[in-house]
């Protein structure tokens, strides 16, 4: 089969570069020239589960690099799903091939339907972790299950073949009726979970031994699953608090949110505690609990910004602006 991954993050990598050693024709796009560059001129080093190896496959930043592809996968970080689904549409043609995500957050599927169809998507979830390492190594730091239904709940042709692939491939895959269930699940999940390691630094395990953390994540997860009943959702993990609690104890990877926040990168904050926040306002429900979070870190966005700087900021420039514009504003007399 003919693959293109859009998205050769950790989990981009990760999924590619299986996919790949299984025989499938796998191609990686991203938007980062010197990442595509090492894959091309020396191959995927993918390292953690199944060993460390090195993985010829090819990546490209223009999608007409590419060509046209069976199975558009997509691992983008939220914030770029709708040029996501363009590049999707350019690689699969104007009638043909499917689009399946395993993305964090909420909203993915809905903008890849918008652009592609709904009868051309297939939504899944993915319990795999990984991390990049450097151009052209990722780490598969955890080998988990995957899910993935049609949106109409069928057991199509299509859902059993794409399971077969992944399994093939050494991925521990389950078809579901109700694909939105499980994306509701981990999506729960995550902004119980990812906000607060990233805000904090911490990784799941030591955050669950600081009472007060512990308190934070209750109260953020009160909120959405408030929104969850609001909605009539039926969550696919009926105990998802049972759930949460236990991953945060005995976990003790990186989530992507603490490694975007590291690496100075944009956040998913936005599909997740801020797209919680949104749906809980567009039901008359309080969420000031994950307002609070979507908040800390969207500080800790812009201080990635302050400490990239170069040159470093002129604090004395930046007070003297800050005046004047508060004068501007009515804040000081001139």
């Amino acid at each position: 089969m003919r693959i293109g991954v859009i998205g050769a993050g950790a989990m981009g990598s990760v999924f590619g570069g299986t996919l790949a050693e299984a025989g499938n024709d796998v191609a990686l796009i991203d938007t980062r020239a010197d990442h595509v560059d090492a894959i091309n001129d020396g191959g995927l080093r993918l390292s953690g589960v199944g060993g460390d190896r090195t993985i010829g496959l090819r990546a490209a930043i223009d999608p007409e690099m590419v060509g046209t592809v069976d199975l558009a996968l997509i691992t983008v970080d939220s914030n770029n799903t709708p040029a996501a689904a363009e590049t999707a549409a350019r690689i699969l043609g104007p009638d043909n091939g499917t689009a399946l995500t395993l993305q964090n957050g909420i909203g993915n599927v809905e903008a890849l339907v918008s652009r592609l169809g709904p009868e051309r998507v297939v939504a899944g979830v993915t319990h795999h972790s990984g991390a990049i390492l450097g151009l052209g190594h990722a780490a598969h730091t955890h080998a988990k299950r995957s899910w993935i239904g049609e949106l109409d709940g069928s057991r199509s042709d299509r859902i059993m073949t794409l399971a077969h692939l992944f399994e093939a491939s050494g991925h521990e895959i389950e078809i579901v009726d109700d694909p939105m269930g499980w994306i509701w699940s981990k999506f729960v999940l995550n902004c119980a979970i990812n906000a607060l390691c990233a805000s904090t630094g911490l990784r799941a395990g030591h955050a669950a031994r600081v009472p007060e953390l512990v308190l934070l994540q209750e109260k953020v997860t009160d909120e959405a699953l408030r929104v969850v009943e609001a909605k009539g959702i039926t969550l696919a993990d009926s105990e998802i608090r049972r759930t949460i609690r236990i991953t945060t104890f005995t976990k003790y990877n990186k989530p992507s949110m603490l490694q975007h926040v590291e690496a100075g990168r944009r956040t998913e904050i936005d599909a997740l505690n801020g797209a919680l926040v949104r749906e809980a306002e567009s039901l008359g429900l309080a969420a000031p609990y994950n307002q609070a979070v979507v908040a800390i870190i969207k500080g800790q966005e812009q201080a990635a910004l302050v400490r990239a700087a170069d040159p470093p900021p002129d604090f004395d420039a930046l007070e003297e602006e800050a005046t004047q514009e508060a004068i501007q504003q009515g804040l000081l007399d001139a």
